[in-house]
């Protein structure tokens, strides 16, 4: 039977801050048996616990290589995020505003770190949105747009809670981002806000950044607002249909 878990994490992070550091710069574990004698537990409830924490993505196991302390993976915030909803612990408009507040300050620090690669690849992404032939297309341009900006802060915290946040929002907000898609006005409303977050972030003005970032969000929610008060669209629309594009 394995020993109760009392501090059992705790003691388990102050072996992860005395751990080796490899060449490549990622935290190694010490073996699961020395593992086992730094915390004085079995090596079964090591086993266990490390299998906890490899489930939750907060370690890699490499066979042959070793145990490696590493940043959640995505799926792991997304999932907190998607119970959480769920339960009603968190609504959507929180997480909605959340992520408001979190592209703000990723537009600034764009601004900042991009470099002429980053400005690229959401240049081509902007013309992608524009010039999309479908709402689908559209959707994926915007999703990849979007998390190409938190790249570039270059900040895996902000990056983790973006991605997290923007998955669940992404599949619980897709009707109605589908809808204002369907109407002219908010697709060409919507696309065109995209134009002025590159041209600040191309010329390293943050400021101007987030207030592109502002009216990005400012035509959104106008545009959401305006399909939300018209009748629901017919039953049997298509939302794969052609579209002038978020």
């Amino acid at each position: 039977m394995s020993e109760p878990d009392d501090d059992l994490f705790g003691r388990l992070k102050a072996v992860v801050l005395t751990a080796q550091t490899s060449s490549d710069g990622r935290i190694r574990l010490p073996a699961e048996r020395r593992l086992a004698e730094q915390l004085g537990v079995q090596r079964s409830t090591v086993r266990e616990r490390l299998a906890t924490l490899e489930n939750l993505g907060f370690i890699e196991r490499t066979p042959g290589s070793g145990t490696y302390v590493q940043m959640p993976k995505p799926g792991f915030v997304q999932l907190y995020f998607d119970l959480a909803v769920r339960l009603g612990y968190v609504s959507v408009d929180q997480m909605e505003e959340a992520r408001e507040m979190l592209e703000r300050e990723i537009a600034r620090q764009a601004a900042i770190r991009a470099t002429d690669d980053d400005v690229a690849a959401l240049a081509e992404l902007r013309d992608r949105i524009l010039h999309a032939e479908t709402i689908a297309d559209g959707l994926r341009a915007d999703h990849e747009f979007h998390m190409r900006l938190a790249y570039t802060t270059r900040n895996p915290v902000i990056i983790l809670m973006i991605q997290g946040l923007s998955t669940v929002l992404r599949e619980v907000v897709h009707q109605r981002r589908v809808r204002v898609r369907q109407v002219p006005r908010g697709a060409e409303r919507t696309n065109a806000t995209h134009i002025p977050i590159v041209e600040a972030i191309a010329a390293r003005d943050p400021i101007q950044a987030v207030a592109a970032m502002d009216k990005h969000f400012r035509v959104w929610d106008e545009e959401s607002a305006r399909v939300l008060s018209a009748r629901p669209a017919k039953a049997g629309s298509n939302d794969e249909g052609t579209a002038s594009d978020d």
